[in-house]
């Protein structure tokens, strides 16, 4: 599931938070294994991002928002996770 964490054209936060949480509770109903991944682009250096309160399995921030050079781009990965191979030679 990924999700914008803020929208940069109206400004609406969304309920990150409770969309993780609905998610969790289908994991645990289902079996099932779900990643949630937040796209914070727009977010960094205007609002609060904190992934520990998201829950979060993973976040992407863009660097250019805040005064890195465009291209920068960082991803946080909560402890555990693992990231198939997307590179094959």
């Amino acid at each position: 599931v990924t999700l914008m964490h803020s929208n940069n054209e109206v400004g609406s936060l969304q309920p990150v938070a409770e969309v993780v949480a609905a998610v969790r509770a289908y994991e645990a109903h289902s079996g099932a294994s779900v990643l949630v991944h937040c796209d914070a682009a727009q977010s960094m250096g205007k609002v609060v991002v904190d992934v520990q309160q998201l829950g979060v399995d993973l976040l992407t921030i863009v660097g250019h928002k805040f005064g890195a050079p465009k291209g920068v781009a960082a991803l946080y990965m909560r402890a555990g996770i693992t990231l198939p191979n997307m590179f094959h030679a």
